[in-house]
């Protein structure tokens, strides 16, 4: 099977190892992140980057880090905890999650100043939330957009259970 995709120039860029491995296996815009390790180690830059960035930054518990206790969000120690039980708890929840991820991503590209404009965040907005009590679930569709003008809407992997 051929590989369609374009080679990038990372010379003079930082890279990341990919961890989400459906950013770059599903070429449409919406679909499930997931966390993958295995295989062939890989590099992300541009939008794939920035999109592992913000998702890692959403469903990192805050405090997990070691020596950035300000780094993630409490989305998924809430809903594991059992504290997204409705719809409105869940939208009170995404918003802060995403309020909490983009600032810090925001923060981090303002303290580097020569990210490129490809894996810099200008704006996330929650597309869709689901929350079902039958399938144990939650799911949080967010769309982000680059400084780029690129956009990539994506399902961020909340799946812990809903008690």
């Amino acid at each position: 099977m051929e590989n369609n995709r374009q080679k990038v120039d990372y010379s003079g860029r930082t890279v990341d190892l990919l961890l989400l491995k459906t950013i770059l296996d599903v070429p449409t815009v919406n679909h499930r992140v997931s966390i993958d390790a295995d295989g062939t180690p890989m590099v992300v830059t541009g939008i794939e980057k920035m999109v592992q960035r913000y998702a890692i930054a959403f469903i990192n518990a805050m405090g997990s880090t070691m020596f950035r206790n300000s780094h993630g969000t409490n989305i998924v120690p809430m809903v594991a905890a059992g504290l997204v039980y409705n719809m409105a708890t869940l939208e009170t929840a995404a918003a802060e999650a995403n309020l909490l991820a983009s600032t810090q991503m925001m923060e981090a590209d303002a303290a580097e100043e020569n990210t490129p404009d490809d894996e810099r965040l200008v704006l996330s907005e929650i597309t869709n939330l689901e929350f079902s009590r039958s399938k144990s679930r939650v799911k949080i569709a967010v769309k982000l957009t680059s400084a780029a003008g690129d956009t990539y809407v994506y399902i961020i992997p909340v799946d812990v259970g809903v008690h």
